[in-house]
């Protein structure tokens, strides 16, 4: 008993740490000059979502003459290619519209295509199904006036219109804190492509992909780790920008994309860079391993109070997170997940071991990644 007692509540002090390191982190203010940026859209079968993507960009606050945009086609084999000529037919901005070439591939390929053929100071990326503000690239590339900084995460948020789309996105707001949170601390863990900005010619330098092409995922997180290893106090979090994309369709969908998240670890090079996600999965294998215990034992007071000490950590950092992202808390589909989260985490930690996953109408074997 004391044991999980003192497991669970160092769990939620943790978490109570990390809502207070979240509330702390400062958005980086702008006083240099503008830099020339390259906003970069790799992207594959996205025919329903590229309509309301460029109508966010039209809103754009920015410099027209510093700003242009890269869209790479990533063998799309959906109409995305020809609806998005037609969209960018009147396009307030300089753009290009590339495919990939045939002996080319995937997501990295299509981010190094882009960056090859861009002549800007910062590359900002995000991608297809997503929706950006209006202060969007003012936001990220305002860190960059500090010289020593080579990259700039930012905020995530899915959309959730039903009580379904609450709970991918409760589930998800954690992953964009845990990142936030490391980067002020200084051991950056992990980053989301969807809202990312780093230097062209540091990006070229280090070659960021060179020995992890054939991973099909964990773009970000490689990029994010080459940064690291070679800028230490280079990366910062931009908390106050916010990109707004798709929660998963359906549970089949969330199933593919959380397991192709789940595998970018087993392909991180370094075993401190894995270490944060097989602490998380030991922690919820022994937290259900005293829960069961407890209610087998029929100490259901004691099974309770591991529950509560657990949900008051978890709700005050995902609290935090939503509330800086603008979103409204569901207490009802964060009472759902505390029912499922743990074995969710348990389970998906052993498929992205063993399991495949789809992508993008790609398929990926557990020896592809």
């Amino acid at each position: 008993m004391i044991f999980f007692l003192l497991l669970i509540s160092a769990y939620s002090c943790l978490l109570f740490y990390m809502a207070f390191a979240w509330r702390k982190i400062a958005t980086p203010i702008s006083k240099g000059v503008p830099l020339k940026v390259t906003v970069l859209v790799p992207f594959r079968n996205e025919e329903l979502h590229l309509k309301r993507l460029i109508q966010s960009f039209r809103q754009l606050i920015y410099p027209k003459e510093l700003i242009d945009f890269i869209f790479v086609d990533d063998h799309s084999d959906d109409g995305s290619f020809g609806l998005l000529e037609q969209i960018l037919s009147d396009f307030p901005y300089p753009y290009k519209l590339l495919k990939l070439a045939d002996e080319k591939g995937g997501k990295k390929e299509a981010i190094m295509e882009g960056v090859n053929c861009s002549h800007a100071d910062v590359i900002l990326t995000t991608d297809a199904d997503c929706q950006v503000n209006s202060d969007w690239v003012s936001e990220m590339q305002s860190a960059f006036n500090s010289p020593a900084i080579h990259l700039v995460s930012g905020s995530v948020v899915f959309e959730a219109n039903n009580f379904q789309e609450r709970i991918f996105q409760m589930e998800f707001a954690p992953l964009i804190g845990v990142g936030g949170v490391s980067i002020w601390l200084g051991k950056p863990t992990m980053a989301n492509g969807a809202n990312l900005a780093f230097k062209r010619n540091t990006f070229l330098s280090l070659d960021a992909f060179n020995n992890n092409l054939h991973i099909p995922t964990g773009d970000d997180v490689f990029l994010l780790q080459k940064m690291s290893q070679h800028y230490p106090g280079g990366i910062k979090f931009q908390k106050s920008s916010v990109v707004t994309t798709k929660a998963p369709s359906n549970v089949s969908t969330f199933f593919h994309q959380r397991i192709r998240w789940a595998s970018k670890w087993k392909a991180v090079a370094e075993r401190k860079n894995k270490l944060p996600a097989l602490m998380v999965w030991f922690f919820h294998f022994l937290y259900l391993i005293g829960l069961f215990t407890f209610i087998n034992q029929i100490h259901y007071a004691m099974a309770f109070l591991l529950l509560f000490i657990k949900s008051i950590g978890e709700f005050a950092f995902i609290y935090s997170i939503l509330k800086s992202q603008h979103q409204k808390f569901s207490s009802l589909s964060f009472c759902f997940l505390q029912v499922f989260y743990s074995f969710y985490v348990v389970l998906f930690g052993l498929l992205a071991n063993f399991a495949g996953y789809q992508w993008k109408g790609r398929s990926y074997g557990k020896h592809e990644r």
